[in-house]
């Protein structure tokens, strides 16, 4: 990877994080009580482009599109100006999100969700357009697991369906996807490791929740084997909380009541902060600057969306604050 490939491409970088919400804008959208005045704040903002015609009022499921499409594009635009070896990052990073596109799809169709509903939902990258999505949809569960391109993804998978069928639960396939997602992040950056380590601590922590054996569901390795015989969430965070863990779950120690939730945002929250300083502070040498980048304009983009969805619901401007991630952080 050159110097001058990162180089090029954290100037690009740079250039579009400067144009990203300011929190004096997020105040101003946030002031917004409906869906007509927060549509008139976005023309005082970079995003109005973005909108463009669409009407909050009857195309709101089209707008939160058009952002996760922005975003997707964004990814395509950097993958065709790296170098092969930049490429093969960014191919890496976008498997993450077709597989969260999987894991939507799948578990739309488990709950017989509207199909409009879970396409606004999906973010195309890569070699995955949204016509590929709609065509999966169209399957039955056992028909798109077939039709995955990954090998090691589709072979989780189908082991997953064979419990799914039995127990008509969709946790199997969840942890499939999760699984394949944690085998692929560290290829990306080192960063990863830590990230993968503490969602496989929440898997645990949710397996608890949910009293299934945690054995079947997270791929066994050394570090997550100390937890495998805890009894209780606290007990899981208890036997983990030494550096760079106890940053995140020490908090939550001793509680009764640890919703799965509140430490899912809590570890989000952490790994962006570490983002945030990988994209200031990484060398031309170190394509974290550009992993940090992705990773900072897709939190800023959802949280977008979050916002909109907020004031649809007639959320408070505190509770819409509360559900930000980015902006969390600022």
């Amino acid at each position: 990877m050159s110097i001058g490939d990162i180089s090029y491409l954290k100037g690009r970088a740079h250039g579009i994080i400067g144009k990203i919400l300011t929190k004096s804008q997020i105040s101003l959208l946030l002031s917004a009580k409906n869906l007509t005045e927060l549509r008139a704040a976005f023309t005082q903002t970079p995003y109005d482009s973005i909108i463009g015609d669409l009407n909050f009022e009857t195309q709101i499921s089209d707008v939160a599109r058009s952002f996760k499409n922005s975003y997707a594009d964004l990814l395509v635009r950097f993958y065709k100006q790296s170098s092969s070896s930049m490429k093969k990052k960014i191919q890496f990073f976008s498997e993450r999100y077709n597989a969260e596109n999987l894991r939507i799809i799948l578990h739309g169709i488990h709950i017989d969700m509207n199909h409009e509903d879970i396409i606004a939902r999906l973010i195309p990258v890569a070699n995955y357009s949204l016509d590929y999505y709609k065509k999966l949809l169209s399957l039955p569960i056992q028909q798109i697991i077939s039709e995955q391109k990954e090998p090691i993804l589709q072979k989780q998978l189908r082991r997953a369906f064979e419990e799914f069928k039995k127990t008509e639960r969709f946790t199997p396939l969840e942890s499939a996807i999760d699984q394949y997602v944690y085998s692929i992040l560290p290829k990306v950056s080192v960063h990863y490791e830590m990230y993968v380590n503490m969602k496989n601590i929440l898997s645990l922590c949710r397996c608890l929740t949910l009293n299934i054996p945690a054995y079947r569901y997270i791929l066994p390795n050394p570090f997550i084997a100390k937890g495998l015989n805890s009894n209780s969430i606290s007990e899981v965070l208890e036997k983990y909380n030494y550096s760079p863990y106890s940053a995140v779950f020490s908090p939550y120690i001793g509680q009764k009541e640890i919703p799965i939730h509140t430490l899912e945002f809590a570890v989000e929250r952490y790994l962006l902060k570490i983002w945030r300083k990988a994209f200031r502070y990484s060398t031309v040498f170190n394509s974290d600057s550009i992993v940090g980048f992705f990773e900072i304009k897709l939190a800023e983009t959802m949280d977008v969306i979050r916002l909109i969805v907020g004031v649809n619901a007639g959320f408070s401007e505190q509770e819409i604050r509360d559900s930000l991630l980015y902006y969390s952080i600022l």
